[in-house]
């Protein structure tokens, strides 16, 4: 589905100005689960953004025309100082957003959560305890995690649950979703599982094979999959990626990344102003003004507004930023596929 004009006119101003409209930070690596699909390879790494140096941060992003503000982990309410961080983004008037895995949201939690008028977004795997557990590795997180989230709705806190779909759990969709309406929360499912930040490749095991998705795409929960007109246009050169352009997330460590999982960072706001980084950084630069025209292979292909191609995945998984990705190839395929008119591959009800 196509976004609203104003939506897309703001987003592609973003862009042309180098504007970090949209920024992550990651608060702490901690974490009570140990999701089999993480993407964080140590969750004892030291959380070295003190929080002073938050707290200028969020000025500083907010000088910059930041607009919309993600506050995760890890596991986001580890970090004690989280509220004092979450209080000033608010004041700054940061749209808010919190993304956890909801089994440390007590009363008082979800109270304060009110009182920020933030947003929830927390992962939910299934409606199976035993499934849900397998992929957290935590016994009795299941019970905790929909006790958070109906402590949120309780309050009328906007809630959003994400599924990202494994082999484990990609056929329990539809509980999932229809418990999502049940409690008035949104629902999400993605099929994107990817590689770890330091290049470890065992999380692409859980992927759900794409033959086995055709079920799924333009069904009720992923939707159908529309291109973006221009990217077809050999004229077209705008940024491919909104990473480095109008995004980016900062570690807990003070790391500015392009994105979450593209690796290459030669930046820390622990050393510089958000600002330096943002403007100065050679990677950051790199990877912003990646167009059509710098990929060898994709230029000039017809199937690149369909494919998906990911910066981080075609670098991590197959060794070249510049270079195509295996795993949108896949897709490719199986939306050129869909669109045949081979009616063994239309997506039914299941």
């Amino acid at each position: 589905m196509s976004l609203p004009v104003h939506q897309h006119r703001l987003i592609v101003q973003a862009a042309k100005y180098n504007i970090p409209m949209d920024v992550s930070i990651e608060l702490t690596h901690h974490c009570n689960f140990r999701c089999q699909h993480c993407y964080i390879p140590d969750f004892s790494a030291p959380d070295l953004l003190s929080t002073e140096r938050l707290l200028t941060l969020l000025e500083e992003l907010a000088d910059m025309g930041t607009m919309f503000l993600t506050l995760t982990g890890g596991e986001l309410f580890l970090r004690r100082d989280w509220l004092t961080v979450a209080k000033r983004a608010r004041q700054l008037g940061f749209a808010l957003r919190l993304f956890s895995n909801g089994t440390l949201i007590e009363d008082q939690v979800a109270d304060d959560i009110v009182d920020l008028a933030a947003a929830v977004e927390i992962s939910l795997y299934s409606m199976d305890e035993a499934t849900f557990e397998l992929i957290s590795q935590r016994p009795g997180s299941f019970a905790k995690t929909l006790a958070g989230i109906e402590r949120l709705r309780d309050r009328n806190v906007e809630v959003l649950l994400k599924a990202p779909m494994m082999t484990h759990n990609f056929r329990q969709l539809d509980a999932i979703a229809a418990y999502a309406e049940q409690i008035g929360a949104g629902f999400q499912a993605s099929p994107t599982i990817m590689a770890k930040k330091d290049g470890d490749r065992s999380t692409l095991a859980l992927r759900v094979p794409q033959e086995e998705l055709i079920p799924h795409y333009g069904g009720p929960h992923l939707g159908c999959h529309v291109p973006e007109p221009d990217n077809n246009d050999p004229r077209h050169d705008g940024p491919l990626c909104a990473a480095a352009n109008r995004y980016c997330n900062i570690t807990s460590s003070g790391d500015v990344m392009a994105c979450n999982i593209l690796p290459g960072a030669d930046g820390n706001v622990r050393e510089r102003s958000f600002r330096d980084v943002w403007e100065n950084s050679p990677w950051l630069n790199q990877v912003r003004n990646i167009r059509r025209n710098n990929l060898h292979t994709c230029k000039s292909c017809s199937k690149l507004s369909t494919c998906g191609r990911c910066h981080a995945q075609a670098l991590v998984e197959d060794g070249d930023l510049y270079g195509p990705s295996s795993y949108a190839q896949e897709r490719a395929a199986i939306f050129e596929q869909l669109t045949s008119g081979d009616e063994s591959l239309t997506p039914h009800p299941r």
